[in-house]
């Protein structure tokens, strides 16, 4: 799950669409408010569990780490050790602007350094180690997904540049637009096998519940596209076959 910041509201739809459609993760890994979201899916919730948790906060208080924190701990266990599913949050090393993917100890403290953006906020000391924001150096984090054993990678992407390169015409697959993509960002969708990438509206910046259920449906709706465009491709390979 990307980081983009509250268009990760998005991600709780593609979660309902996949757990509609009998999808289960092995292993999660996200990058900044992918990093909230995929922690409730490692945690176990349902899709409605994590509508109510983003509907029981006022979102842009989350940009306050001790805020973020006390958050976490009172929805989220206290350690990745209690999760039911594998989990890794992505920060990025201050030092060497290198990616992280924390596995072990507080969670909650794992997520603050996820969340930890430049100008927002300090990094976080973890480990003797000055974390920021994720989405620095891992936006996307398939990498991390092959790292912790996955055998096929499902990307939800609410990255908020690819969007609008996207709509402007560039794309991170053509050779005369890539320049406008990061590498980590390309990378990661080399490593990707299915792609999902909301369209978020603008409605879906506004602070308040039904913004929340507008982001849950475009979400939905992508997952749906993105699945039905697997399984007509792997149809027409069982006709050509």
């Amino acid at each position: 799950m990307s980081g983009g910041a509250v268009r990760g509201l998005a991600h709780i739809g593609v979660i309902k669409a996949l757990q509609e459609a009998g999808i289960k993760p092995a292993v999660v890994a996200g990058t900044s408010v992918g990093s909230i979201i995929g922690a409730a899916l490692a945690a176990g919730m349902e899709w409605r569990e994590m509508a109510d948790m983003a509907c029981s906060v006022f979102w842009p208080r989350l940009l306050n780490g001790k805020t973020l924190e006390q958050f976490s701990a009172r929805y989220l266990p206290p350690t990745f050790e209690r999760l039911a599913i594998r989990f890794a949050a992505v920060a990025t090393v201050v030092s060497s602007n290198q990616w992280l993917a924390m596995t072990t100890g507080s969670l909650p403290s794992a997520i603050s350094a996820s969340c930890a953006m430049r100008l927002v906020r300090r990094p976080v000391i973890r480990e003797r180690l000055r974390l920021k924001d994720g989405g620095f150096s891992c936006v996307l984090p398939s990498q991390v997904c092959h790292d912790l054993g996955a055998d096929v990678v499902i990307a939800s992407d609410v990255w908020e540049w690819s969007s609008l390169m996207r709509s402007l015409g560039y794309s991170p697959l053509e050779k005369k637009t890539t320049r406008a993509f990061p590498r980590h960002y390309r990378s990661a969708l080399a490593r990707t096998d299915i792609h999902i990438q909301p369209q978020i509206p603008l409605v879906g910046y506004v602070p308040r519940s039904s913004a929340v259920d507008q982001m849950i449906s475009v979400g939905e709706r992508a997952a749906h596209r993105a699945l039905r465009s697997v399984s007509k491709a792997h149809s027409d390979k069982k006709h050509q076959d």
